[in-house]
C-alpha cells in the first residue's frame, strides 16, 4: 500500500511587481514564498570498538548497534531505517606495562650549589664546564644568586652523600682552571629514598572496528532520543542532522503556479482600465535561487565522540536508560524557507 505522507507547513505568499510597459508588451514580477517543516531527518552515527582479537571487536560492534536499537525502542523513539555508510578495520599496536625491580630502592643526594656573581667575560667558561659535567640547569633565586644542583645515587644514603661531595670537589677544581673555583659553595642538601621499580612496555596488537551508519526517521517529536540513546551506549554523533521533505517537485510546481497566477493577476489589473488586452506570455524568466534541497543543521551539544569502552555493554538496560534520561537531548527541527521568483512578459493588443 502506498503511504501518502503529509506535513504541516505555514504558507505566506508575498507578491511584488516590477511593472514595465514597452510598446505592445508588459513585464511583471511575481514572488511566492512558503515556510516548510521537515518530515524526515537523517542522523549519522559512529560505532567504534577495540580489542586484541578482531572477531571480538567486530562482534562487540554489532552488539552495540543492536543495543542502540533496543534502547531506542524502549525510550519511545522510532526510526524508518538504518543504513550502513562505511565499515572498516584498522590494526595498530599498543603497549602494556609490567613492573620490574619490585621493591628495589636506592638513595639520592641532591646538593644545592650557589655561585657568586659571575663576570660576563667568564660566563661562557662557567656554563661550558657545567655542561661538560651534565649540569644544564642554572636558576637565579629570589636573592639574585645563581643556583644549580649536583646529584648522586647509591644503595646507602652515606655513600650517595659522599659521591655528591666528590662531584662538587671535582667541579670546583675544574672551575679553578679558569679562575672560578672560589665562586661556588654548598648552600644545602637533601637525601631522599628513590624507588627503582619501573614499568616495562610489552607490545600488543589492537584491532579497531569503525562502523558509520545513518539513521532515517520521520519521528520529529522524539528526534533527540536518537542522540540521547547513542550517548548512553557510547555511539558517536557528528552534530549534524539532515532534514528533508517529501514531494519537493510538487511544492516547486505549486510555488511557480502561485507566482505565475499572481503576476498574471497584476498584469490584468494594470490593463483593466485600458483598451488593451493581454495575449499569451512571450517570455518567462526564473530568478529563483535554485531548487528545493535537503538541508542540514548543526549543534555542538550533540557532537559526541564514540567510546571504545567495552564495559558499556556490561551495564543493565536500567543503567543505560538512566543515562538516556540524563542526556535528554531536545531537538526542534529547523524550518525551511523557500521562494520562487519569476518575471513574465506578455504581449498586448
Amino acid at each position: 500500500m502506498k503511504k501518502i505522507m503529509t506535513f504541516l507547513f505555514m504558507m505566506t505568499c508575498v507578491l511584488t511587481f516590477s511593472d514595465v510597459v514597452s510598446g505592445k508588451r508588459i513585464q511583471v514580477r511575481g514572488i511566492a514564498k512558503k515556510e516548510i517543516f521537515p518530515n524526515l531527518a537523517k542522523v549519522q552515527l559512529t560505532i567504534k570498538t577495540q580489542d586484541e582479537n578482531l572477531d571480538k571487536a567486530s562482534r562487540e560492534n554489532s552488539q552495540r548497534l543492536e543495543k542502540f536499537k533496543s534502547l531506542l525502542s524502549k525510550s519511545g523513539g522510532k526510526y524508518e531505517k538504518i543504513d550502513s555508510v562505511s565499515y572498516f578495520t584498522d590494526k595498530s599496536y599498543d603497549w602494556e606495562y609490567e613492573t620490574v625491580n619490585k621493591g628495589a630502592k636506592e638513595y639520592e643526594t641532591v646538593l644545592t650549589i650557589e655561585a657568586n656573581k659571575i663576570e660576563l667575560n667568564s660566563l661562557k667558561d662557567f656554563l661550558q664546564i657545567l655542561s661538560n659535567e651534565k649540569i644544564y640547569k642554572v636558576e637565579i633565586n629570589s636573592q639574585g644568586i645563581n643556583t644549580f644542583e649536583i646529584k648522586a645515587r647509591d644503595k646507602t644514603a652515606k655513600v650517595a652523600y659522599q659521591k655528591a661531595i666528590d662531584k662538587f670537589n671535582d667541579l670546583q677544581k675544574k672551575l679553578g682552571t679558569k679562575g672560578l673555583g672560589n665562586i661556588i659553595k654548598i648552600a644545602g642538601f637533601k637525601n631522599d629514598e628513590v624507588s627503582l621499580e619501573k614499568r616495562e612496555s610489552v607490545k600488543k596488537e589492537v584491532n579497531t572496528v569503525t562502523h558509520n551508519v545513518e539513521v532515517t526517521t520521520r519521528d520529529m517529536k522524539s528526534l533527540g532520543n536518537i542522540i540521547s540513546v547513542a550517548y548512553a551506549v557510547g555511539i558517536g554523533t557528528n552534530g549534524y542532522i539532515e532534514y528533508d521533505i517529501d514531494n519537493k517537485q510538487k511544492l516547486e510546481d505549486e510555488l511557480y503556479e502561485s507566482a505565475y497566477k499572481e503576476a498574471l493577476k497584476k498584469a490584468q489589473v494594470i490593463l483593466g482600465k485600458t483598451n488593451l488586452n493581454l495575449k499569451n506570455p512571450v517570455t518567462i524568466t526564473d530568478k529563483s535561487n535554485g531548487i528545493i534541497r535537503a538541508y542540514s543543521d548543526y549543534d555542538y551539544s550533540y557532537n559526541l565522540y564514540a567510546s571504545i569502552d567495552s564495559k558499556i555493554l556490561e551495564k543493565s538496560d536500567k543503567e543505560l536508560m538512566d543515562k538516556v534520561l540524563e542526556k535528554n537531548v531536545v531537538i526542534n527541527p529547523s524550518k525551511l524557507n523557500i521562494s520562487k521568483e519569476v518575471y513574465i512578459e506578455f504581449e498586448m493588443n
